[in-house]
């Protein structure tokens, strides 16, 4: 099993995307238990798709992984810091919340 792998977000992390997202990330957590997911290109997030990250992030700790972000853009940021999982997540919080 390799050390990370490194998962695309897209553009979209919303309801009418999570079945596919679940799918391809359950690929990714069979390569490695540690995902770094490249989010600079989001420009669109509701709760159905923060939730699911919410729940791969807790299931991989469970199994000694870990979920990085890597250069999450500014909407996903404000998505989740709207809906309160920004430290679920493990984002930063938006500055000035």
């Amino acid at each position: 099993m390799a050390d990370k792998t490194v998962f695309s977000c897209g553009s979209t992390l919303d309801i009418q995307q999570a079945a596919a997202l679940h799918k391809r990330l359950s690929k990714s957590m069979q390569k490695a238990l540690t995902i770094e997911l490249k989010a600079d290109s989001v420009v669109k997030a509701d709760t159905a798709g923060l939730q699911m990250f919410v729940s791969l992030r807790r299931e991989l700790h469970t199994l000694g992984g870990e979920l990085l972000w890597r250069k999450p853009s500014a909407e996903l940021r404000q998505a989740a810091n709207l809906l309160g999982l920004t430290e679920q997540l493990g984002l930063s919080p938006v500055a000035g919340s």
